[in-house]
């Protein structure tokens, strides 16, 4: 590379524009995969990181035949840069703040069967982000556990609200509650008339058993071990229509089973056991820390629990 006078530090906004594009590049695994990202053709990324490289004088990655790889500078660079850009939107959202009137856009994923037994503290910690700051633009999706941590791992939600998940060390997972779950059987299932009290363990793991696809804490993944696994449903909703068949036996939360019960569509079959509680964390990705109005919905959420915790 052609000497240049070594950077020193004082960055342009052509810089900063640069740099976003290198952290593109790098989250896409490469040039050509960042054309989409980026809306440019491979040539003009190519000349855009050549010029970043020029800039900082350093070689920032190897890119050709043998594909795309960081260099030990250029994982420096990226991991700086990723953190520039953090700093950069809280500073931003603090300005806004400061002004009364934050506008920031969070996508909060969170758990399908949450608005069950959780829809009111939820509804609550919103209602008061929106009053507080009315033009900011929350994009809230219920969705299944694997899809909330593939979301908030890859960028596409700010924070997600799960059941127990297997943790991960690139994400920061704070616990805020527990989700009551039990083992249900349709109205036509063979065990639906049965007397709790005569089922032996033997009985109840001939029947075939839908997988919840979530980690469960140990005690109850101990007690579901042994059932035969003949489905899988990775959304609450879908457990459910499984277990209505009267096919299946399937482990659901009480709060969301609950209106079924009443109606007489499903019941809990209680044998010792077969309640268990998921821990449910609010989760975001440690390389990319919340902006100022992730944050602040984030505290909302913990401070309404506790007030729900203490009654």
């Amino acid at each position: 590379m052609p000497h240049q006078r070594m950077f020193r530090g004082r960055l342009s906004d052509i810089d900063i524009a640069s740099l976003r594009e290198f952290i593109e590049i790098v989250e896409a695994g490469g040039i050509t995969a960042a054309e989409g990202r980026l809306g440019k053709g491979k040539s003009a990324i190519s000349l855009g990181l050549s010029r970043l490289e020029s800039r900082l004088s350093m070689r920032l990655c190897e890119r050709g035949r043998s594909g795309f790889r960081l260099t030990e500078q250029g994982q420096m660079v990226h991991s700086a840069a990723v953190e520039l850009m953090a700093e950069i939107a809280r500073f931003s959202d603090f300005i806004g703040a400061a002004a009364s009137r934050l506008e920031d856009e969070i996508a909060m994923f969170a758990d399908d069967s949450f608005l069950f037994e959780f829809g009111e503290p939820l509804a609550r910690a919103i209602a008061r982000m929106h009053d507080r700051y009315p033009n900011l633009e929350l994009n809230l999706r219920m969705t299944s556990p694997d899809q909330i941590l593939a979301s908030v791992l890859e960028g596409s939600a700010d924070l997600g609200f799960t059941a127990l998940i297997a943790l991960n060390k690139a994400l920061v997972a704070t616990p805020v509650c527990k989700e009551r779950m039990g083992i249900f059987c349709g109205r036509e299932h063979p065990l639906f008339q049965r007397d709790d009290a005569a089922l032996t363990m033997d009985e109840l793991r001939r029947h075939g058993f839908v997988a919840a696809e979530v980690a469960q804490e140990p005690a109850f993944s101990d007690f579901l071990g042994g059932f035969r696994i003949a489905a899988t449903a990775p959304t609450i909703l879908s457990r459910m229509v499984l277990v209505l068949s009267s096919r299946y036996l399937g482990s659901l939360p009480l709060a969301f089973a609950a209106p079924w019960v009443e109606r007489g569509e499903v019941r809990e079959i209680a044998v010792p056991g077969s309640r268990g509680a998921n821990t449910c964390y609010l989760i975001h990705r440690r390389a990319r820390p919340l902006g100022l109005g992730g944050s602040i919905l984030r505290s909302m959420i913990l401070d309404e629990f506790a007030r729900e915790a203490a009654g």
